[in-house]
């Protein structure tokens, strides 16, 4: 996970608009769950259908094995 303290100005008060700032990582079919990345910070975040949650390089690793951040 990104520091908090280097987290962009739209991460560091959550997971919101504008959306188009993330760009999708993984999807996990049998969530289905995203793992999206921020595109001015670098924040990953993992998103279920009703919220979504900051996670670190390794704990995405483990939620979306096939993919290296």
């Amino acid at each position: 996970m990104t520091p908090e303290n280097n987290l962009c100005q739209f991460c560091a008060t959550g997971y919101h608009a504008p959306f188009e700032r993330f760009e999708r990582l993984a999807t996990a079919e049998d969530g289905p769950t995203f793992l999206n990345r921020c595109k001015f910070c670098g924040a990953l975040w993992h998103e279920s259908l009703h919220s979504a949650t900051l996670v670190s390089a390794s704990k995405a690793v483990e939620l979306y094995p096939a993919i290296t951040v």
